[in-house]
């Protein structure tokens, strides 16, 4: 598939029509399902994609240099999904149009070239065929609203302005000035985000992120405990964002290394600063879990918190289930009851072993978001009335 893909355009060949031959190819003939999986696609194609730190630069195709070697796209991390989507669609376009090209893989946008790309995208995420159908329930007096727009844009997985400019310039179906400038206004005061909001629906498209999770391959052929001290230092300095604790991501990646060097003679083992004593505490908890073989038990969960709290000022208060109700300070939802505790961790049990077992058999994001739903119930932060069974 890969081979009839990639040889299915031809000099000419309008951007539409090089979309539709793309679905045509994929699907087998059938009925695409969308939101489209522009990530998927990408592996499939044998391309490797990463998320980058670029400034201005939307995206990037590198181009192979021989037959041995394989695609590269960058795509900005900085961007929402949609146009991280919009993106990735564009330099599919690039892999399947111009990879053969002596062309610089970075060129300015306007050219024929970038309006090609652009074009295509457009036509991938969201084609005219399978839009025209969706949209005639949504049709209401001749016309579709900015608030059916919305679903319009979940459905196919684009951006709302993308969606309006479609359903305006393509097909003739929003009301009112759909001049350039005014249509942009119109778009900008309706505040779709929250509109969204107001209206129940997701911001920001779990789906989407979800595609994007279960279709990445980690590429670059780095030491894993290099890698490992990387996300270990971001992840501890995120969570530690989250906790309201004051220290740069230099001062705990400072923290880290000096602990991973110096083990118990680090400088900062003797300092008694909450902040410090939890990033200790966050550094060999972590270190443990990499490192280890013992399988994962709900029953380990009393050591583990020791661990995390060993260099605390009092770690014997370490690993103890709680004895007192407690309240969380201007939060809408109550605690479980202290005596009920143990009993919901027991219960978790089947939950964790069973997450392990099928690890092999659920994508990245099924597992990931079992995961979060177990940490859930872990905190004892959810109301009573939260039920095991959604895990």
């Amino acid at each position: 598939m890969k081979c009839a893909i990639e040889t299915i355009y031809k000099p000419g060949m309008p951007a539409q029509q090089l979309a539709d031959n793309l679905i045509d190819i994929y699907f087998d003939g059938k009925e695409p399902s969308f939101p489209l999986n522009p990530f998927k696609l990408m592996r499939d194609l044998g391309i490797v994609y990463q998320f980058m730190e670029f400034k201005d630069l939307e995206g990037i195709y590198m181009v192979p240099e021989d037959e041995e070697d394989i695609a590269l796209i960058g795509i900005n991390a900085k961007r929402p999904i949609t146009r991280q989507r919009f993106t990735a669609t564009h330099e599919i376009c690039h892999h399947l149009k111009d990879r053969n090209s002596s062309i610089c893989a970075i060129v300015p946008s306007g050219t024929p070239r970038e309006q090609y790309a652009d074009q295509f995208a457009s036509e991938l995420l969201m084609p005219i065929k399978y839009l025209s159908q969706f949209v005639k329930k949504y049709i209401q007096d001749g016309f579709v609203s900015f608030e059916a727009a919305l679903k319009i844009t979940d459905y196919f997985g684009v951006s709302f302005s993308s969606c309006v400019n479609t359903l305006a310039y393509k097909l003739q179906l929003i009301a009112g000035d759909t001049t350039p400038k005014k249509l942009k206004n119109r778009i900008k005061n309706f505040k779709p985000d929250l509109k969204k909001q107001q209206l129940g629906m997701e911001v920001e498209s779990i789906l989407l992120l979800k595609q994007v999770v279960d279709s990445y391959t980690f590429f670059w052929n780095v030491e894993p405990s290099l890698a490992w001290y990387k996300f270990k230092g971001d992840f501890i300095y995120n969570e530690n964002r989250l906790e309201r604790l004051n220290l740069d991501d230099d001062v705990v990646a400072e923290i880290i290394t000096d602990l991973r060097m110096n083990r118990s003679s680090s400088e900062y083992c003797k300092e008694s600063y909450e902040e410090i004593v939890q990033v200790l505490g966050h550094s060999s908890l972590y270190d443990y879990i990499f490192d280890t073989q013992d399988k994962l038990s709900i029953y380990k969960i009393q050591s583990l918190n020791k661990q995390l709290y060993q260099y605390a000022p009092y770690p014997e208060a370490g690993g103890v289930y709680r004895r007192e109700n407690n309240m969380v300070t201007g939060a809408e939802f109550e605690t479980l009851e202290y005596t009920q505790v143990v009993q919901a961790i027991v219960d978790l049990d089947p939950y964790v072993t069973e997450l392990q077992q099928n690890l092999e058999e659920v994508e990245v994001s099924e597992y990931i978001e079992k995961a979060v739903k177990i940490h859930h119930r872990l905190t004892g932060s959810c109301q009573p009335t939260c039920r095991i069974k959604d895990i």
